[in-house]
């Protein structure tokens, strides 16, 4: 075990300990999930001047798919388990208006696998908040690495999303981790991100600024009686190859909006990387069919490239190429991406532990004997605290 993992597991370690003592003291009717919700706070005080409050945290995604498909005349089929995400962190509220937190990832095997060990930082910053700063009714200016929201899906932690993975536009833009400068207000109930970021990749920590920059602009406001996100990206990195941003700008307009019992978040994306044009559309309906215990969710996906096997790029795929690749079958790439999903999710405690399954339809066509068409199937058990 090198350095940094045995460092966390100190720090949870110590963390568990206050919680178990506090837990000790606590009333005998405090339920287990009383417990999964509030275990991670081990100090609070408003009033402490140096230190206001101190809170661990973590997340265990663990999955199973079964795909079977075709590519490029070539069948294929797969199934196996996998340790999606394992997550451990704290933060540290500070000095009457600052913030650090880091937060580790510690499943090291990658796709089809539940290898244990420290792999990168998935969050690590420092910030600095307070209402009436820079002029607005809130703000916090922060510098550190960050996840990069950008998109519907993107907006929506890992924790609550409604399907088990997010959709291939999503992941052809979304899913970044760089080092920047990021302003985060709030004015007349709009919310707004403006950062600053260095394209230079690093698999761990913080990078260097010795590459090119990228900036990001969202708003968040209430209209059409929903919410309203509005999101865009421009990077300069000419002079740096391995960019964090494999595309040159996105933009991304999300609504969403609860019609009755039923939820709606519908996205529109376009951005471009080079020569190549890439847009499309994710609509993700939702419903309680017992309510706040099981729920049925739907997506539908169309995305699409001016490049003939431009769709779809992304490298995170978890399902039905993923199994392709395993099983020795190319992958295949075309002009146009489909997808359609549907699941059930049971929230044992809400988001808080829950179980999802689902089963998703992909096809990609629009270059000769490169398409790819299948089914997979999902089933996953995700908990946090």
């Amino acid at each position: 075990m090198n350095k940094p993992t045995n460092k966390i597991a100190l720090i949870l370690s110590a963390g568990l300990m206050l919680n178990l003592f506090q837990a000790s003291a606590q009333e005998e009717d405090q339920t287990w999930a009383d417990t999964l919700k509030t275990m991670g706070k081990v100090y609070s005080d408003k009033n402490n001047p140096n230190i206001q409050e101190v809170k661990f945290f973590g997340r265990a995604h663990y999955q199973w798919n079964y795909s079977d498909g075709e590519s490029a005349g070539n069948d294929f089929s797969g199934t196996g388990d996998e340790l999606r995400r394992l997550r451990a962190g704290a933060s540290v509220k500070f000095l009457d208006g600052f913030k650090a937190l880091a937060r580790a990832n510690l499943e090291k095997g990658g796709f089809r696998s539940t290898s244990i060990g420290y792999s990168s930082f998935d969050e690590l910053y420092v910030e600095y908040g307070k209402d009436g700063l820079f002029g607005f009714d809130k703000a916090s200016i922060g510098y550190g690495r960050y996840k990069v929201a950008f998109g519907g899906e993107e907006h929506v932690s890992s924790k609550k999303i409604k399907t088990v993975e997010r959709s291939n536009i999503n992941n052809r833009f979304g899913s970044l981790r760089p080092t920047g400068i990021v302003l985060k207000a709030e004015q007349n109930d709009v919310e707004y991100v403006a950062a600053i970021y260095s394209t230079e990749a690093d698999s761990e920590t913080w990078s260097n600024w010795d590459g090119g920059i990228a900036l990001q602009g969202s708003a968040t406001f209430d209209a059409m009686e929903g919410s309203v996100t509005a999101d865009f990206i421009y990077a300069d990195h000419s002079s740096n190859d391995q960019s964090v941003f494999d595309f040159d700008w996105a933009t991304s307009l999300t609504y969403n909006r609860a019609y009755g019992k039923v939820n709606v978040l519908a996205n529109a994306t376009f951005g471009n990387a080079g020569s190549e044009d890439i847009y499309g559309l994710v609509v993700v309906p939702s419903f309680y069919i017992v309510q706040d215990k099981l729920e049925a969710a739907f997506r539908y996906q169309w995305g699409h490239s001016t490049n003939e096997t431009g769709v779809p790029k992304s490298s995170s795929s978890r399902g039905l190429r993923r199994v392709a690749r395993n099983d020795g079958v190319g992958t295949g790439s075309g002009d146009v991406n489909h997808t359609a999903y549907a699941g059930l999710n049971y929230y044992i405690e809400g988001d808080y532990m829950k179980v999802m399954t689902g089963v998703e339809y992909e096809s990609i066509d629009g270059a000769r004997g490169k398409g790819v068409e299948g089914l997979t199937l999902w089933a996953a058990f995700r908990t946090y605290f």
